[in-house]
């Protein structure tokens, strides 16, 4: 078997577990924070959320299983060996394996608990904290973090939370673009662009503390495949953050001036790809730490 197919392998399934827990959480959010008869209008039908929290729990079996195939290099049989299965298990991967699996399990009965009576609502309320707690914890059992002081775990899953909020909420922005209902549609992008100017600030002097950490030195940032793939994603993260503030100054005044939002829409959907790559960048990140 090709030398590269289980490290493929682990990216694309990492990557699915980052897009599914993003889609989910985001809409869960959001959802959550804005109520009313728009509330339909910004996220996923229940049927699409569904089908994320399977390709979420698809994907986390996926890694589990090109991780150990990887570590037993015995092609499709040692993915599936027991001795190497209990290994792996053993370790952070398969602690974050596990809560990975319960945060999508929980995820999926969250979404069909939110279309019962009251008290499946009210239930569903808290499968969908336990989600987000199962699925931003899980990310502290694995990579150079997991070895290090308490407080760059605190560090990691905030960095993780904000990036959730912010790439969570470009979907359900987009498809509130839709509907027309420019009325509601403007409070909400601008309490956004307030709020992300802070946290978006916050994401980014955590990831570089974060990244300091790991890297270590000038050194291994430029004469290393980790390092100029790290800068590849700075890359990316100060294109989508000039994306964002062109939102904030420009676009969405105009939105208030015109009630056309085509031009924003547009510019979403340029964010949207950008955020895609730099997804894909983070996966591939991850997997050569282990987060």
């Amino acid at each position: 078997m090709d030398s590269l197919f289980w490290p493929v392998l682990i990216v694309v399934s990492k990557w699915g577990i980052y897009a599914a827990m993003i889609v989910l959480l985001g809409s869960f959010y959001w959802q959550q924070t804005v109520g009313g008869c728009f509330e339909s209008g910004i996220v996923m039908s229940a049927p699409s959320l569904i089908a994320w929290s399977i390709i979420g729990l698809v994907s986390v079996a996926l890694q589990f299983f090109s991780q150990t195939g990887m570590l037993a290099d015995d092609g499709l049989q040692g993915a599936v060996s027991s001795f190497m299965m209990q290994i792996v298990w053993s370790t952070g991967a398969g602690d974050a394996t596990r809560w990975r699996a319960i945060g999508f399990v929980l995820a999926f009965f969250a979404i069909l608990a939110s279309s019962q009576n009251k008290v499946w609502k009210a239930s569903s309320l808290v499968m969908r904290l336990s989600t987000a707690t199962a699925l931003i914890g899980a990310f502290l059992f694995t990579g150079h973090t997991a070895e290090m002081s308490p407080w760059y775990g605190a560090l990691l899953t905030t960095h993780v939370l904000v990036a959730v909020w912010w790439f969570g909420a470009l979907l359900p922005m987009r498809k509130a673009c839709q509907h027309d209902a420019v009325d509601v549609l403007l409070p909400w992008l601008v309490r956004f662009g307030e709020q992300a100017s802070v946290l978006v600030l916050i994401m980014a002097v955590m990831g570089a503390v974060l990244a300091y950490a790991i890297v270590g030195t000038v050194h291994n940032l430029l004469f290393t495949g980790y390092g100029w793939l790290l800068m590849g994603k700075v890359l990316l993260f100060c294109g989508i953050l000039f994306l964002a503030a062109r939102h904030k100054l420009s676009l969405v005044p105009a939105i208030h001036t015109s009630g056309d939002v085509r031009q924003f829409v547009a510019s979403l959907n340029v964010e949207i790809v950008v955020a895609v790559v730099l997804l894909v960048v983070t996966s591939v990140l991850t997997s050569l730490v282990g987060v």
